[in-house]
């Protein structure tokens, strides 16, 4: 079996251990709605409108959502025992890590549908150009699929991974993350590519890195 072939099998049985127990999908969804009120309440003042809030509330909401289900992507394979199997496996750890990164981003790509239009009614959002906004949050979200599946899996076996994780990861996922805010908040403003542009390329180069030296890491940390 070819390393793809092994990892889209990895990648179909996690999607349904996932859709049989739908708890972790339903609690990420239900967190990150709840953060979203949270902040509108809190910028929200005198009715007026807070969408200069919208990009820092959304990518700081889906970071926040996206650690939490970090910290359960392992999980199904070190309780049934599957996680020594799966690293010891013909494709040897290369595709149990795809197919955890491929499943962090179906996820935290199910909670970005939901949110991002919750969050622009929450803080009475005006038109935004809706295809670069799309853009950064696909490159966002792929780029902290990426390094999460990494350092969720170098602590997997660690104590204190809770605590741990974030300080490991946000550091990672941080020029990302703030690349994401200025598009987003660029696109509030009508902006077009030119004054977008360098910040999109920032993230498509951390992704290309994270493309190349992530599944090389986690290769090399967990034989």
């Amino acid at each position: 079996m070819s390393t793809a072939q092994l990892t889209w099998t990895l990648f179909r049985k996690d999607v349904a251990i996932a859709a049989r127990s739908r708890e972790v999908l339903g609690f990420l969804v239900i967190f990150s709605l709840l953060c979203a009120v949270v902040f509108a309440f809190g910028f929200l003042r005198e009715g007026r409108a807070a969408q200069e809030h919208v990009p820092g509330v959304l990518w700081v909401t889906l970071l926040f959502t996206n650690t939490l289900g970090l910290l359960r992507l392992y999980s199904a394979d070190e309780e049934a025992g599957a996680w020594t199997l799966a690293l010891r496996s013909i494709g040897g750890p290369t595709p149990l890590f795809w197919s955890k990164a491929m499943l962090q981003l179906g996820f935290s790509t199910i909670v970005c549908v939901v949110l991002w239009p919750a969050v622009a009614i929450f803080l009475d959002a005006r038109a935004i150009a809706v295809h670069w906004t799309a853009l950064a949050l696909l490159l966002g979200l792929l780029g902290q699929a990426l390094f999460g599946a990494l350092c969720a899996g170098l602590l997997a076996q660690i104590r204190l991974r809770e605590v741990l994780l974030p300080l490991v990861l946000y550091p990672l996922a941080a020029p990302l993350l703030l690349a994401g805010v200025k598009v987003t908040a660029l696109a509030l403003d009508g902006a077009q590519w030119p004054e977008m542009q360098s910040w999109l390329l920032l993230m498509l180069a951390f992704d290309a890195i994270a493309v190349v030296l992530c599944p090389w890491l986690f290769a090399r940390a967990v034989t």
